[in-house]
C-alpha cells in the first residue's frame, strides 16, 4: 500500500530538516499530500506515484517549506513535475519524481547518496503524513508537523513486493512510515554525513511482518536525477 506521517515517531527539528517539504496535490477526486526533499534550489525529489495517479497528472501542485511552523511556513509555486521515464506502479519500479519550482529558494539542500546503505545500518525516515498505526484503518490521521523515526536496512528478500534493484527494504517492529510520507526522505549517515539514500514508496501489508517499508533507491536512479535536475 502507498506509504501513509510517521507512526510511533517523534517530532523532527525543523532546523535539521529545512530542506524537507510538504507537497500538496489536487486531483479530480480531491486534494492529497506527499513529502519531498530539496536537492537543488529549484528542485524537489518525491515519489512518482504522488504525481501520477492512475496515469493522470494532478491539476495543481504546491510545495510548502517549514509546514506547521507558523512563523516560517511559506509555499512555492511549481513549474513542472516529471516521473522517472520507466516508472511502473504495478512493480513499484522507478517510483521517483522531480518537482521543479517556479523560483529558487534559500533553504539548504540534502546531498544525494551514490551508494546504498548496507544491510544492518540505521536509517532515518521523515514525513508529513499520518501518525496513527498504518494497519489500523480506523486510526485518525492527525497529520501536522514533520515527524521522524529510525528503522534498519534489511535484505531485499524481507520485502515480498520488491521486484528489482530499484528499491530497498527497511524494518522496525514498532514504527513505520505512513500515509502522506510517500516521497519523503530516507536518510543514511554515510561516515557521519547525512545523505538522501531513498524516498518512501510503500509499506508491506500482512501477512508480511510489521513494519516493513519499501523505499526507492536514490543510488539506482542517481544518473537520471542528476541529468534531469542538473545536479552534480
Amino acid at each position: 500500500m502507498p506509504a501513509r506521517a510517521v507512526f510511533n515517531g517523534s517530532r523532527a527539528d525543523s532546523d535539521d530538516y529545512a530542506w524537507a517539504v510538504r507537497v500538496e496535490l489536487t486531483y479530480p477526486e480531491g486534494t492529497g499530500w506527499c513529502t519531498g526533499s530539496l536537492i537543488k534550489r529549484d528542485t524537489v525529489v518525491t515519489a512518482a506515484h504522488c504525481i501520477r495517479n492512475n496515469g493522470r497528472s494532478p491539476s495543481a501542485i504546491s510545495v510548502t517549506f517549514h509546514y506547521g511552523e507558523r512563523r516560517n511556513q511559506y509555499t512555492v509555486a511549481v513549474a513542472s513535475a516529471v516521473p522517472m521515464p520507466h516508472y511502473d506502479p504495478a512493480l513499484i519500479k522507478d517510483d521517483i519524481a522531480l518537482i521543479f519550482l517556479r523560483s529558487d529558494v534559500a533553504e539548504p539542500t540534502i546531498e544525494l547518496a551514490s551508494s546504498p546503505a548496507p544491510v544492518g545500518e540505521e536509517i532515518t525516515v521523515a514525513g508529513y503524513g499520518c501518525t496513527g498505526d498504518p494497519f489500523n484503518v480506523a486510526a485518525p490521521c492527525d497529520a501536522g508537523r514533520l515527524e521522524e523515526t529510525r528503522l534498519t536496512a534489511v535484505p531485499a528478500a524481507a520485502c515480498p513486493d520488491i521486484a528489482g534493484p530499484w528499491q530497498f527494504c527497511t524494518y522496525s517492529p514498532y514504527t513505520s512510515a505512513n500515509r502522506g510520507d510517500s516521497g519523503g526522505p530516507v536518510i543514511w549517515s554515510d561516515h557521519g554525513e547525512q545523505k538522501l539514500v531513498g524516498v518512501t514508496n510503500a509499506i508491506e501489508l500482512p501477512p508480511a511482518p510489521a513494519y516493513l517499508n519499501l523505499s526507492a533507491s536514490i543510488p539506482y536512479g542517481l544518473e537520471w536525477i542528476r541529468t534531469t535536475a542538473g545536479v552534480r
